[in-house]
């Protein structure tokens, strides 16, 4: 009867039941130490800054990448603008020989003429 009245008293069943708590993966008691909180915490914050990381090195490669194409779009119109303005030089510059040639031609015309009469 002893062994009956043992099994059936309150502490008895309380000692079962956390028994079967803790058998079950459930704790009553919880006591989180401090390693406990912050090494969850550290691996959290060191991802999240790999992320950001991650994310700041994609951003500069996008922005590079923005930078070169505007570089050469900024050189093939400076190339074209050189182009043109040395086609205008050089046209001037020969519309200038033009000119001379025909100023002493016409220079010697004149003398020709006036030494012929």
């Amino acid at each position: 009867m002893s062994s009956i009245s043992a099994s059936t008293s309150p502490l008895s069943s309380t000692s079962a039941l956390v028994a079967d708590d803790m058998f079950m993966g459930f704790r009553t008691e919880v006591n989180p130490s401090f390693e406990d909180v912050f090494e969850p915490q550290d691996r959290v914050h060191q991802s999240l800054e790999m992320k950001q990381e991650e994310d700041w090195w994609w951003w500069m490669e996008r922005r590079w990448e923005e930078r070169m194409l505007e570089r050469d779009l900024v050189a093939l119109v400076v190339n074209r603008w050189l182009a043109s303005m040395a086609g205008e030089k050089a046209v001037m510059e020969i519309e200038k020989r033009w000119y001379i040639v025909s100023v002493i031609f016409l220079y010697l015309d004149i003398q020709i003429l006036t030494a012929s009469l």
